[in-house]
């Protein structure tokens, strides 16, 4: 699997159709007066479809990410324990395994590192195509420091064991952080979403005023500005609230 693509399943391209027809749809009736203006607001949804594959990519990133640190944890005892590098690979994915946890991702590239192993494929070449596919920068400095340690020599159970506390630092401090703005998140959502609720009220309350608004050019205009205004923000917002570590 390569974790940098996304190709879109028959669920997903289905759900995500109907959100930007839902989402066009309003804003053709909330900030024009007419659905048909939803055709014109259709080519907007572009730029969530773009996103939310994104957004996709990175949750399985970091989902990888954190099951990474879970094997190298195991990959580690297994090495204090006595096993050898390749061996101690077995016995990981059989931890893992038998942990109860479901492991979306790291499981199935464990396996692909076993049978690679059985195939007399060296593991420092192993551990580089993950990196490679992954994408994911802790994935690709482990790889590097085990090719590096199996090169020149070195203390690799020292080296992972302090891989391991340096990740678990890391990962520390991300969940922290993700503490931290995940109350600023959803104040950003609230944000977003009420324009959408202050020109639906004044469109239940008042139709005779939004009606000069979706009639004349001005209001149009008017509304087409705040339309940009509130999705150049929204965008803003997702900048703002992504940190890396």
């Amino acid at each position: 699997m390569d974790y940098e693509k996304f190709k879109p399943d028959k669920s997903w391209v289905i759900k995500e159709t109907a959100k930007i027809i839902f989402v066009s749809l309003s804003i053709g009736y909330l900030f024009y007066g007419r659905i048909i203006f939803a055709v014109f607001v259709l080519p907007i949804g572009y730029i969530f479809w773009k996103r939310d594959i994104q957004m996709f990519i990175s949750e399985r990133k970091k989902i990888l990410g954190t099951e990474f640190k879970d094997m190298i944890t195991s990959l580690s005892g297994n090495l204090n324990a006595g096993c050898s590098l390749e061996r101690a690979f077995y016995k990981t994915c059989q931890d893992l395994y038998n942990s109860g946890i479901q492991y979306q991702y790291i499981i199935d590239e464990l396996k692909k590192i076993i049978h690679g192993l059985e195939c007399n494929t060296r593991v420092e070449s192993l551990l580089m195509d993950l990196a490679t596919r992954s994408g994911v920068g802790d994935i690709k400095d482990f790889a590097k420091l085990i090719s590096t340690t199996k090169i020149y020599g070195g203390n690799m159970v020292a080296v992972i064991r302090q891989t391991v506390t340096n990740l678990s630092e890391k990962y520390m401090v991300e969940e922290e952080i993700e503490t931290v703005i995940s109350a600023k998140k959803l104040e950003g959502k609230i944000m977003l979403l009420m324009p959408f609720l202050i020109v639906l009220y004044m469109k239940l309350t008042n139709k005779e005023y939004m009606n000069v608004i979706y009639e004349s050019t001005l209001g149009n205009v008017l509304m087409t500005t705040g339309l940009i205004i509130v999705l150049a923000a929204g965008l803003a917002i997702d900048k703002i609230v992504k940190i890396e570590v």
